[in-house]
């Protein structure tokens, strides 16, 4: 299942800790009946909640084989349910559960429970049956299809540190259009206004921001008296330039877009290829995004920035025009999908801007003990999709 196949060094910027730092002060109702360990999946338990989900109308679990998953951020198990001889056809024959301590998954119930309200149910996203979380304990799970009989992650963790992340066409062409999905979907949604899902907070308002600019000024500094006479001077000049005109972006590409909720959608906000999930038989099922712990309320190139330009080389980018194709094909998609008033120029600004914030992210690597070996191949990619896409000339 796909926790098993995320990138074990997460990259858990200021940007998502402070989204849980917010998370914290604001009231979040606990939810009932979480189970926090895999010794509470009984039949009994197991046979309520799926009456209560509607999926067994009758019969009863009479066991529960459990198979545990190597997941690295949970306590995670495939589920195989026994039933009755009265139980009705078409009940799930596997399930997934993960539980997760600290909190770490009480924005991922929330998500998940918010995407299940929605009708018909989300293509992209698992069939997702029951999430719970304690406020009290910090404890949480989820429960849904184990869908690892039927699909497979596109790249896998080794391959994608060694630079061989592109997957195969028509699995990346299906990891695009599952991606541009989930934004149209979302896009300027009524229901993320008020709902669990937040902006980040360095984009909140602009207190927040130049706070989050001083911050990785600071980081640069202490990045440039460790490691900075190991990199080209053309490389340390364009963080420093970045540096120095990150505090103009607010008023000219933000403030109003964020106050006026322009162009928003959810992010998945780790979107490595190792969160998606190919079907096996395209045919038959579709392709997935996994692991939303992570979703946020922002600009949708948010997520285009992982994929494209986070551990593609220059070369891999621009062969046979690899990642404009890959981008054409996400805007036609959001727009086959409703989104309106969004010109492919708007993509295009997006993709850079985030691309200037985004290029400090191996800089945050190697300050909170990323190897060399990790860092300094993403800085490469990242400084090159900068300098291709002219992202100086934002500054």
């Amino acid at each position: 299942m796909p926790w098993a196949w995320t990138i074990p060094i997460r990259i858990r910027t200021r940007i998502r800790l402070r989204i849980r730092e917010v998370r914290e002060i604001l009231v979040v109702p606990s939810m009932p009946d979480v189970i926090p360990s895999l010794d509470s999946v009984t039949p009994e338990w197991l046979t309520s909640l799926l009456r209560q989900r509607g999926v067994l109308e009758r019969g009863r679990v009479l066991d529960v084989k459990i198979r545990s998953n190597p997941a690295f951020n949970s306590v995670a198990a495939h589920l195989e349910p026994v039933y009755s001889a009265d139980a009705p056809a078409g009940v799930p024959e596997r399930l997934f559960i993960k539980i997760k301590q600290h909190r770490w998954g009480r924005d991922e119930v929330s998500f998940y429970r918010m995407a299940m309200r929605q009708k018909p149910p989300l293509p992209m996203l698992i069939p997702f049956i029951d999430g719970a979380y304690d406020e009290d304990t910090g404890i949480s799970h989820c429960l849904m299809l184990d869908v690892s009989g039927t699909h497979h992650a596109p790249v896998s963790r080794a391959s994608l540190l060694a630079g061989d992340g592109v997957p195969k066409a028509g699995e990346l062409a299906g990891c695009v259009e599952a991606l541009a999905s989930l934004h149209a979907y979302w896009w300027e949604h009524p229901d993320l206004r008020d709902g669990p899902v937040r902006i980040p907070t360095p984009f909140t308002d602009e207190e927040s921001y130049m706070a989050e600019v001083r911050d990785q000024a600071e980081e640069w500094r202490r990045f440039s008296a460790s490691a900075a006479a190991e990199l080209p001077r053309e490389l340390i000049e364009l963080y420093d330039r970045r540096i120095e005109a990150l505090p103009t972006l607010w008023d000219r590409y933000l403030k109003h877009r964020i106050a006026r909720f322009s162009k928003l959608t959810v992010c998945h906000s780790d979107c490595y290829f190792t969160q998606f999930l190919c079907p096996d038989d395209p045919e038959i099922h579709g392709t997935y995004l996994s692991d939303m712990e992570e979703a946020c309320i922002y600009l949708g190139a948010e997520d285009l920035v992982y994929v494209f330009a986070t551990f593609w080389t220059r070369e891999q980018r621009q062969e046979n025009d690899r990642e404009l194709r890959c981008l054409k094909r996400y805007y036609e998609t959001l727009v086959n999908r409703g989104v309106k008033d969004y010109s492919w120029d708007d993509l295009c600004m997006d993709y850079r801007l985030q691309m200037i914030w985004r290029v400090e992210l191996p800089v945050w690597d190697q300050q909170n003990g990323s190897s060399p070996d990790y860092w300094r191949p993403k800085m490469q990619c990242l400084a090159d999709a900068y300098r291709d896409w002219d992202c100086a000339a934002l500054l």
